[in-house]
């Protein structure tokens, strides 16, 4: 059975119902092309798709999702509990790695994708620590 729920919708200046719909999408993130993510939508009566009104950057998050793991990239989840690990603050472990604070708080927070330096950063702190070694600016 379908859920539907009503939504307001600033672009029409309505309240109406909506059928929740997922449909499997082909989308291009950075130079990947062809990843197949699962997006979640909101159907209007004249069958239109919306986005979540509520979480407009669902699939957007679905999409780098499909990326990282593409690209065997570690999860916004797996830095930041790296981070913590280290009992460094969102500031230390950006200062420390040579990036901007609010870069590292949006790759934490899924709102961006790191690029791969930073992975490659991300990547030899987490095998120093694993070794116990710490990086000399950290």
């Amino acid at each position: 059975m379908a859920h539907i729920k009503e939504f307001y919708n600033p672009e029409t200046a309505t309240t109406e119902p909506y059928t929740e719909v997922g449909q499997s999408e082909k989308v291009k993130v950075r130079d990947i092309d062809d990843l197949t993510v699962r997006n979640h939508y909101w159907q209007a009566a004249d069958g239109e798709l919306w986005g979540d009104f509520d979480d407009p950057m669902e699939n957007v998050r679905s999409s780098f999702d499909a990326y990282r793991k593409r690209q065997g990239y570690l999860t916004p989840d797996d830095i930041r509990a790296l981070r913590q690990a280290l009992g460094l603050s969102v500031r230390q472990f950006a200062n420390g790695l040579g990036i901007g604070t609010s870069t590292l708080t949006q790759i934490e927070n899924n709102q961006r994708l790191q690029v791969k330096y930073q992975e490659n950063l991300f990547e030899a702190v987490k095998m120093l620590y694993k070794d116990g070694q710490r990086l000399p600016n950290i």
